[in-house]
C-alpha cells in the first residue's frame, strides 16, 4: 500500500475519534495529488450541525412596510446628511401605534394560552420591547409558565383537555405536569392552542439551542419562546442603552437597516441584529470621551444580577443613576467613524463590549478553556456581555464575515469622494452607503 495513503487513513481515523462521529464514508485518490470525499455522516451530536427549517413566510413582503424605492427618493430629496438622517430614522423606526398594536396582540396571545394555564404570562421581547427595532421587523415573544416570579419554578401547571393535544406531532399527550415537558413540546401544545383559537393559520416549530414557534399574525412574524430568559435579559441591555444617549437609537436603525439591505443580517449563517448591537456599543465605548461606559458598568449600576430571574424588572428606572456622556459628537460624524473604525479594526483580537476593550484571542480563550466554557473564536469575535463564554457571531459564515468587511472598505472609499456627498448627485449621502461600490464606480464613470 501507498504510503501516503496509508498515513492518511491512519490520520482519518485519529480524526474520526476525536470528533466522535458514528459513520463515515471516505473515498481517497490520492495519486497524482488527487484528493476526493465523496461522503461523510456524522454522528448526530457533531457540534455546529442544524437542520434548517424555514420560516413562515408573512402573506404580504417587507415593502408593505419599507419601501426601499420610496426611502431612496425621501433621501435623495432631502438637502442636507443631517436631514437625511432625521428622515431616515423617522420612515424606518417602529410608531407608538406600531408598539401598541404588538403589545395589544400580545396580551390576546396572553388570554388563549390562560384558558389552559391560567398563570401564565405571555412577554415582548427582542427589538420591539427595546424600541430599537425597524418598522416591519419580527416580534419576539417569551412564554412563562407562571406570571409571578416566585411561583415560576414551583407552578404546577396542568393541561387539562386531551384536544389540546391531539395533533402534536410526538403523539397524544394525557393529562400532565405541563413545566415537566421538553421547550419543543410545549411550543407545539402552545401551537396548537393558537390554531384551534383561529387567530393564526400557518405555523412551525423551528430547533435549536432555544427553539420556536414562528407564526404570522397581522402580516408579521412572530418568534415565541418558553421561559427565554436570555432575551429578557438583552432586551433589557438594549433599553438602557438606548436610554443612556438619543443617538443610540437612529444609529443602530441605520447600522441594522443597512446590514440587512446588504443581506449581511437576518437568516442561516448571517448576522443577528443583536451583533450589530454589541459592535455599536464596543465602538462607543471607545470614543473619547465615551458615549457608553462598559457593560460591565452599567450591569451593577442597574443591579442587573439581582434581578436575573425578575419577570417584572423594569430597567429604565435605574437610567437617573448614570451620568450622561460629554460627548457631542453628531450622528453623521459618528456613522462616518463608525466604519472607519472597524475598517482599520485588527478582527484577530476579540470584542468585548463586556469590559471596553478587545483582547488578543489566545490570552481571551484562556478564560473559558473549560468544556462547559469554552469560547468559540470565528472570523468575526464578539463576546456577549451577559453570557461571557459566548460568541455572538459564532453561526456567522467566513462568507459573510468577508462580505461584511469588504464593505466597510468600499464604505471607507466612499467617504473620501467628496461627490457622494453633495446633495443632488444620484447616490450621495446615506444613498451610498446601501450601495458603496456601485455609487464610487457611478462616480468614476
Amino acid at each position: 500500500m501507498n504510503q501516503n495513503v496509508l498515513t492518511a487513513k491512519i490520520l482519518i481515523k485519529k480524526w474520526i475519534k476525536s470528533h466522535s462521529c458514528k459513520k463515515i464514508f471516505c473515498f481517497l485518490n490520492l495519486e497524482n495529488n488527487v484528493h476526493t470525499v465523496r461522503h461523510i455522516c456524522f454522528y448526530a451530536t457533531a457540534r455546529n450541525h442544524y437542520i434548517y427549517i424555514p420560516k413562515i413566510k408573512s402573506t404580504e413582503t417587507t415593502e408593505k412596510f419599507l419601501s426601499h424605492t420610496h426611502l431612496n427618493q425621501l433621501l435623495h430629496n432631502c438637502k442636507s446628511i443631517k436631514e437625511q438622517i432625521e428622515v431616515f430614522d423617522s420612515y424606518t423606526k417602529l410608531t407608538d401605534e406600531d408598539v401598541e398594536k404588538r403589545q395589544s396582540l400580545c396580551q390576546n396571545i396572553e388570554k388563549i394560552f390562560r384558558q389552559h394555564i391560567p398563570e401564565c404570562s405571555v412577554h415582548l421581547a427582542g427589538s420591539t420591547a427595546s424600541g430599537l427595532g425597524l418598522r416591519g421587523c419580527d416580534v419576539d415573544l417569551s412564554f412563562q409558565h407562571s406570571s409571578n416570579e416566585d411561583d415560576q419554578n414551583n407552578s404546577i401547571a396542568k393541561v387539562v383537555s386531551s384536544d389540546f393535544v391531539r395533533d402534536i406531532k410526538m403523539g397524544k399527550i394525557p393529562v400532565c405536569d405541563f413545566t415537566s415537558l421538553k421547550s419543543n413540546m410545549k411550543l407545539h401544545i402552545l401551537k396548537n392552542a393558537l390554531r384551534n383559537s383561529g387567530l393564526i393559520k400557518e405555523s412551525t416549530v423551528v430547533p435549536g439551542h432555544c427553539p420556536i414557534l414562528n407564526f404570522t399574525l397581522e402580516n408579521l412574524s412572530w418568534d415565541l419562546s418558553v421561559n427565554n430568559l436570555s432575551a429578557f435579559q438583552g432586551t433589557n441591555l438594549m433599553l438602557l442603552c438606548r436610554l443612556l444617549d438619543s443617538r443610540v437609537g437612529p444609529l443602530h436603525r441605520l447600522l441594522t437597516y443597512w446590514a440587512k439591505h446588504l443581506k449581511l443580517c437576518g437568516g442561516p449563517l448571517k448576522f443577528k441584529s443583536y451583533s450589530i448591537f454589541l459592535l455599536l456599543v464596543y465602538f462607543l465605548q471607545t470614543r473619547s470621551p465615551h458615549i457608553l461606559p462598559s457593560v460591565e458598568h452599567m450591569l451593577d449600576k442597574a443591579e442587573f444580577k439581582n434581578n436575573l430571574h425578575n419577570w417584572s424588572y423594569d430597567i429604565s428606572k435605574y437610567v437617573d443613576k448614570f451620568e450622561r456622556s460629554e460627548n457631542s459628537q453628531s450622528i453623521d460624524e459618528l456613522i462616518k467613524e463608525f466604519f472607519f473604525f472597524y475598517a482599520k479594526f485588527d478582527f484577530s483580537d476579540v470584542i468585548c463590549p463586556l469590559t471596553n476593550c478587545s483582547e488578543k484571542a489566545r490570552d481571551f480563550i484562556s478564560k473559558y478553556d473549560s468544556p462547559e466554557n469554552k469560547f468559540q473564536v470565528t472570523e468575526i469575535s464578539v463576546q456577549d456581555p451577559l453570557y461571557p463564554s459566548k460568541n455572538v457571531t459564532f453561526g456567522v459564515s467566513w462568507k459573510y464575515c468577508r462580505h461584511f468587511k469588504q464593505n466597510l472598505v468600499f464604505i471607507c472609499k466612499a467617504y473620501q469622494n467628496d461627490k457622494l456627498w453633495q446633495p443632488g448627485e444620484e447616490n450621495w449621502g446615506l444613498l451610498s452607503l446601501f450601495n458603496a461600490n456601485n455609487a464610487l464606480v457611478s462616480i468614476n464613470k
